[in-house]
């Protein structure tokens, strides 16, 4: 598992004081495996606006270019409303985000800037530095960097691929201080990582290696790492569609599962979820409109029903 891109999204969120909020029927559009990308998929299908509706309820909007870009999302439930804004160049990338409050007056945003491959992002308001992101070629090294107000360095990740682009070594800093490395081995469908502890004087005060991932017969195992435990089994068809995911808690006792049915044409068409410990279950029926676009999701949890609704306008 990636931990530095996973700490790197929580970390985001963090920083953006206000991370996008998808509610059920629009987060479980983007679930659905398209084939590829959204911005692909919404331009195929030269989509202009998704209408998200809890039954006849709007829950929330979004309008795209002719890109298949997000320039305008509304988000309508439990009783929040948001609003984002989106601008891009004509090299289709993002050059503004607006984020506004429920006054629709101007909460906080952001402009970017493009140097040497690298994405150089600024508050709005002040044009304080805010972040710095890219990979340097033919290297395969990224970087990701954040700043403070004073423009200084307060958190650094640098990663190394390899040709294909898979992890190699992961190194973060903070505050211009070395403070922990991962290093990442492939051998026999094995994925191991070495974890490089360092004090606050950048000294190596620990070193430990644990298997990470393995893959066998279809079915990828995921381990925690502390004591190798599997955490994580997923089963997968001869499409590497998720078939099957289990979940297990530190007991190795197993506590969820989720499985997945598809189509001929390899389109999500049932999704059944147990909460083991919660004596949770919910499943999803999923419903497609003639142009192969979801138009309707059945949701029954312990027996009670809701229905989502999407609607589309094109260009």
């Amino acid at each position: 598992m990636n931990r530095i891109l996973t700490f790197i999204l929580f970390a985001s969120q963090i920083a953006f004081g206000q991370s996008k909020i998808q509610h059920e029927p629009e987060r479980l559009f983007y679930k659905l495996d398209l084939g590829k990308s959204t911005s692909e998929y919404i331009k195929e299908l030269k989509i202009e606006k998704i209408t998200f509706l809890r039954d006849t309820k709007l829950s929330s909007s979004i309008e795209f270019d002719r890109n298949g870009n997000s320039v305008c999302e509304i988000g309508m439930e439990n009783n929040e409303i948001r609003k984002s804004l989106r601008k891009y160049d004509k090299q289709n990338r993002e050059i503004e985000t607006k984020y506004f409050n429920l006054n629709d007056s101007l909460d906080y945003g952001y402009y970017y800037k493009f140097k040497d491959g690298f994405q150089i992002m600024y508050k709005l308001e002040d044009s304080l530095l805010f972040r710095k992101s890219g990979i340097i070629k033919p290297e395969n090294i990224e970087i990701y960097s954040e700043y403070d107000e004073f423009g200084n360095i307060i958190i650094k990740y640098i990663t190394t691929h390899d040709d294909d682009m898979k992890y190699l070594l992961e190194t973060r800093l903070q505050n211009n201080r070395l403070y922990v490395q991962y290093r990442y081995e492939y051998l026999d469908n094995k994925e191991y990582v070495t974890k490089i502890q360092y004090d606050d004087n950048g000294t190596k005060v620990s070193e430990n290696r644990h298997l990470d991932k393995k893959e066998l017969k279809n079915k990828l195992y995921y381990y925690r790492e502390e004591g190798e435990s599997v955490f994580r089994v997923d089963s997968l068809d001869k499409n590497k569609n998720l078939v099957k995911m289990e979940l297990f808690d530190n007991d190795n006792k197993l506590y969820r599962i989720e499985i997945n049915n598809y189509n001929s044409k390899g389109q999500l068409t049932t999704v059944k979820e147990e909460n083991i410990k919660r004596d949770l279950k919910t499943e999803y029926i999923y419903n497609y409109d003639n142009q192969n676009r979801i138009e309707k999701i059945d949701k029954t949890t312990n027996g009670i029903k809701e229905i989502f609704r999407y609607e589309y306008k094109t260009f």
